[in-house]
């Protein structure tokens, strides 16, 4: 969700309910523990709402001091060690799902953040493998050992990438037996509530961590928790999708933080880009100009778009 978590969204997805707590992107420690000040900028987006911050790095002392300084931020009740990210450059310099090489790494790294943050919840975030699922039992040995709160598990391989793969659930309900008693959630292409449902019931999963099909549905994590219930799923209307990307935008533009690219992302995902409603927001030329768009108003001055290659610009009709 690194970019999507922005200080609007989250904003905006805290007035209308739809979220209760959040877990950040991954912070990189590198080099020393993270100083107050970026801490605080880290955290501004996701307050006042409970914060599990996630960690990646290599050095174990390193980031067991900066949880420590991150566990008395407020806000803060967890914090996750993120050994999952597939990113081709960070696995290569050992950080993120590179660190399922090693997976006694992982468990000695669970118990330096549990003595480091007494006072706060630890997670791990993990894949089932670096190159085969054939590692996730010795991946679930070493995280029993280290005794996380609880654990994430992506149910593709660092190989895998984002691509799809077969009997994904199967890959889950076989780590929910591996980790015997931990609380275990799932995580993998929850982009509706009809797949969270076929998660939770078929792995038998203790809980779900959704992350960019909220970008299409803002509404997924109370969607999930109805399906999840047997109960029925309200259809979104377009008016609703409508109003939640006018206050995004309105509280952008409140916060000097509007930026037309993102917007964009979003409608590209709430209304499709044959929309014509993406349209209008492709050429609105300011953030009250996309408000107006939003709102039905087609009088608002809008930027020219440029003419398609090989198509000639048409004569504007007389007046």
């Amino acid at each position: 969700m690194e970019g999507i978590t922005a200080g609007s969204f989250c904003t905006v997805m805290r007035r209308r309910g739809l979220v209760s707590t959040w877990m950040t992107p991954f912070i990189r420690v590198t080099e020393g523990t993270p100083a107050s000040s970026r801490i605080r900028d880290r955290l501004r987006a996701f307050a006042p709402l409970p914060v599990v911050v996630q960690l990646m790095g290599t050095d174990i002392p390193l980031i067991g001091a900066a949880a420590a300084r991150l566990a008395l931020a407020p806000g803060v009740v967890g914090i996750d060690l993120n050994c999952a990210c597939p990113t081709p450059i960070v696995v290569a310099n050992g950080g993120g799902g590179g660190r399922l090489r090693q997976p006694t790494w992982i468990r000695d790294a669970l118990v330096a953040l549990r003595q480091a943050c007494p006072t706060v919840g630890i997670s791990v975030k993990l894949r089932v493998g670096l190159d085969s699922e054939d590692e996730l039992p010795r991946i679930c040995a070493a995280v029993r050992e280290g005794r996380p709160d609880f654990v994430v598990l992506h149910y593709r391989t660092v190989k895998e990438g984002y691509r799809p793969v077969p009997n994904a659930l199967r890959r889950l309900a076989h780590a929910r037996e591996w980790l015997a008693d931990l609380p275990l959630f799932g995580s993998g292409d929850l982009y509706t509530s009809e797949d969270a449902a076929r998660m939770f019931h078929a792995a038998a999963v203790d809980g779900l961590t959704p992350a960019r099909g909220l970008v299409a549905n803002p509404w997924l994590v109370r969607d999930i928790e109805s399906a999840c219930r047997g109960d029925r799923v309200p259809d979104r209307t377009e008016g609703e999708r409508r109003d939640f990307l006018r206050q995004l935008v309105g509280e952008a533009e409140r916060t000097g933080t509007w930026r037309r690219g993102f917007v964009l992302e979003l409608a590209r995902h709430l209304f499709g880009r044959s929309h014509p409603l993406f349209e209008q927001l492709i050429t609105a030329d300011s953030a009250a100009g996309m408000v107006a768009a939003l709102a039905g108003d087609a009088t608002w001055p809008t930027i020219p778009r440029k003419p398609e290659p090989g198509r000639r610009r048409q004569p504007p009709l007389p007046k």
